[in-house]
């Protein structure tokens, strides 16, 4: 039986520093900022339109991911190399079986569908063949050819991979797993724990964590990739990541809602408003504050100039503008629920 262990893993290993985890490929340029910012103005208007216009290709849409899809296999649980070529057909080299798993092959060989056998045989194997990494892609690799959509197993397979071999098979793996059961949210959240524990560069892991949410993002159940994605970016204190990522859980009826919305009250009044705010954001409401100065006639008088300087009255916009916005989430909030 696999034993249960955190596997070590080169975080620097080359091969798996260039692969893309926004398309499944190696890019063809180095990896630039994979985070996703949601603008979010003093005016409805424009808080409105410009979050769509950010974020066209996120939540339950595939976007991007055509190029994935073409790039990928035709049929589920094939992979591609890092230069995007087909992975070869695994070969073997014969092993010596114990008379036990010599006869669970025999059984599985004359019923590919007996789904018992096969699983008594992976767990004959692990037991022989802990660390023959060849004995246990071989078992693994026929099982999930007949049952490609059982996702723990994917998950079995990688965490031997990462065991005894290293990184990019790992890759390897977990990518013919998505191709197998793309929507499944439990394979991308172990997916994306796996890139959270190899990878120190915050790009490339919010690059997983949106290609999987373009799947998995508006599923019921998807409370649980949505958690793991908050908590990555509470452990580097991303303050505005967090805040767009609590926005965009607003907008679909998964369980927990409320609690989310509560996380964003939280976040909103333990930080200041600077804090939570994207660089696009923080310039829509610059924009707002430079209108709100202006006289009814157009014209800015001197003395609104000094009064807009002043920390008191800058203050109390924040306040104003604080209170907007947690106001226009939870109107998406209570949307979401009534769905």
């Amino acid at each position: 039986m696999e034993q249960d262990q955190s596997p070590a893993v080169d975080s620097a290993d080359s091969g798996a520093a260039a692969f893309d985890f926004a398309t499944g490929n190696a890019p063809s340029s180095a990896v630039t900022s994979g985070s996703a910012v949601a603008p979010d103005g003093g005016a409805q208007a424009a808080d409105t339109s410009a979050y769509q216009a950010e974020h066209t290709e996120l939540n339950g849409t595939t976007g991007d991911m055509s190029n994935y899809q073409s790039a990928g296999a035709a049929e589920n649980g094939t992979a591609v190399t890092e230069i995007g070529e087909p992975v070869p057909e695994p070969s073997y080299e014969e092993a010596v079986l114990s008379a036990e798993e010599a006869r669970l092959w025999s059984v599985v060989t004359a019923n590919c569908l007996d789904f018992n056998a096969w699983t008594t045989l992976i767990e004959e194997t692990e037991k022989n063949a802990e660390n023959d990494i060849l004995k246990i892609r071989k078992v693994y690799d026929s099982f999930l050819t007949e049952f490609p959509l059982c996702f723990g197993y994917w998950k079995k397979y990688a965490d031997h991979e990462a065991r005894l071999d290293g990184v990019n098979k790992v890759i390897e793996v977990y990518e013919r797993a998505v191709l197998a059961v793309t929507y499944s949210v439990d394979i991308w959240y172990n997916y994306c724990q796996f890139a959270i524990s190899t990878y120190d560069d915050p790009d490339i892991v919010r690059r997983l964590f949106e290609r999987g949410l373009a799947y998995v993002g508006t599923d019921y159940r998807s409370n649980i990739l949505w958690d793991e994605y908050i908590k990555y970016e509470e452990s580097l204190e991303a303050w505005s990541h967090l805040a767009v990522i609590y926005t965009r859980v607003l907008e679909h009826p998964i369980q927990q809602l409320d609690r989310y919305f509560n996380c964003l009250k939280e976040l909103a009044s333990k930080h200041s408003f600077s804090e939570i705010l994207t660089a696009e954001e923080a310039s829509v409401y610059v924009v707002t504050s430079e209108t709100s100065a202006q006289a009814p006639d157009g014209d800015t008088h001197p003395d609104d100039i000094d009064k807009a300087g002043q920390p008191e009255l800058s203050s109390l916009a924040d306040a104003e503008n604080l209170a907007k916005y947690v106001s226009m989430r939870e109107e998406m909030y209570k949307k979401a629920k009534e769905a």
